[in-house]
């Protein structure tokens, strides 16, 4: 191992799933198969980003060569294909295929179309209220406090669907970076933001069920305290039971670290840590090590990567991996954006890490991958 703050793996392809000049593609999602595929999925729209967008595209790639290739696939088998309410509800969802064979997705709902009538109504919920980005005077988008689960017993052909409401919600969303526990918890994180005024009321949730997700409860990580409790949350469950939380905090942009010893029902006050960058990916490796991904948005602009031999508890800060340092800025109004990241990695059969993420390169944002071998 090189003693060197930062370097670049020593064998490590880089590949390009979609890139279209006009078209703003970020927020991979990836998937390894039973069948041993590589499923991506992705929103995109044509022209400038859009917060959490309403009118993207989405897309669904999959590869039967760890990743050299890519095809489009409307194959119901892979999760990414299931259906939604829109593009986001497909993002930042769970998903899994239960043992009877059962499809279960679960998670947020996203910005949804209103008529512009219901503008008060809205207003009167607390509810946070968008223009509709084609710019129709008649309706809105709306972020309805809502979480879903739905089911299909027959391979996607039919769903069944049930929705709940989460009073006092503002934006309520939810973040692909979910955990199945060894003892079949699954635990889906959330969190909801207010206005700067009101940013004492952010917080962090968790969907658990412990019933191969017939029923749901809403955990309360935390809100926003001394340190803040950041938003974007990845899981790794460390030790039967114990689970490690590491969550995005933008200013600093030093991550965040919870722990929760009884499978995710209580948590404790966040730390922070020394990884710079955001947001994050955690997976337990075959050896037991846990690695995050995570973008880096100051030089240099890209994707990193640290481990830690000891289920979390230190990270080899000191001796990152740099995947990518290649990433540019693009213009967004009258400002520079740094806008690049949201890797996703997976343990391939040789061992090599896949990653996922998106990068701007020549004013287009794209997705864009990395194999490479871990150098520790």
């Amino acid at each position: 191992m090189r003693q060197v703050e930062g370097f670049v793996p020593p064998h490590i392809e880089h590949g390009i799933p979609f890139r279209r000049a006009g078209t703003y593609a970020p927020f991979p999602v990836l998937e390894q198969l039973p069948d041993g595929r590589l499923a991506l999925g992705f929103p995109s729209n044509d022209g400038d980003y859009q917060d959490h967008g309403f009118l993207f595209d989405w897309n669904v790639l999959v590869s039967e060569d760890c990743g050299t290739t890519w095809t489009p696939s409307t194959d119901p088998a892979v999760p990414f294909s299931w259906p939604g309410t829109g593009p986001r509800e497909r993002w930042d969802r769970f998903t899994y295929v239960l043992p009877n064979g059962t499809y279960l997705a679960a998670g947020a709902i996203g910005w949804t179309a209103w008529p512009a009538a219901r503008r008060a109504e809205a207003e009167a919920a607390g509810l946070r209220i968008g223009p509709f980005p084609s710019g129709d005077p008649e309706q809105i988008v709306v972020a309805p406090s809502r979480l879903f689960c739905q089911r299909s017993a027959d391979g996607g052909a039919t769903w069944e669907r049930r929705e709940w409401e989460i009073p006092g919600g503002h934006r309520l969303t939810g973040f692909p970076r979910a955990a199945v526990l060894q003892d079949g918890t699954f635990l889906v994180p959330l969190y909801d933001i207010y206005p700067e005024e009101q940013r004492h009321r952010d917080r962090n949730l968790l969907l658990r069920s412990v019933d191969s997700g017939t029923t749901w409860t809403v955990v309360l990580m935390g809100c926003d305290s001394v340190v803040g409790w950041g938003d974007e949350v990845a899981l790794v469950e460390t030790a039967p039971g114990r689970v490690l939380a590491l969550l995005r905090q933008n200013r600093p942009a030093f991550l965040l670290q919870s722990w929760s010893g009884d499978a995710g029902q209580t948590w404790s006050q966040p730390l922070r840590t020394e990884i710079w960058g955001y947001p994050p990916h955690l997976l337990r490796l075959r050896d037991g090590r846990i690695l995050c991904t995570y973008g880096h948005r100051r030089e240099p602009l890209g994707v990193q990567a640290v481990i830690s031999a000891d289920g979390g508890h230190t990270w080899g800060v000191a001796h990152r991996a740099i995947l990518r340092a290649d990433g540019e800025t693009r213009r967004r109004g009258d400002r520079e954006s740094r806008d690049l990241g949201y890797p996703v990695s997976v343990q391939l059969p040789d061992n090599t890490i896949f990653t996922a993420y998106y990068l701007t390169m020549a004013g287009v944002t794209h997705i864009a991958t990395s194999r490479w071998e871990l150098p520790w």
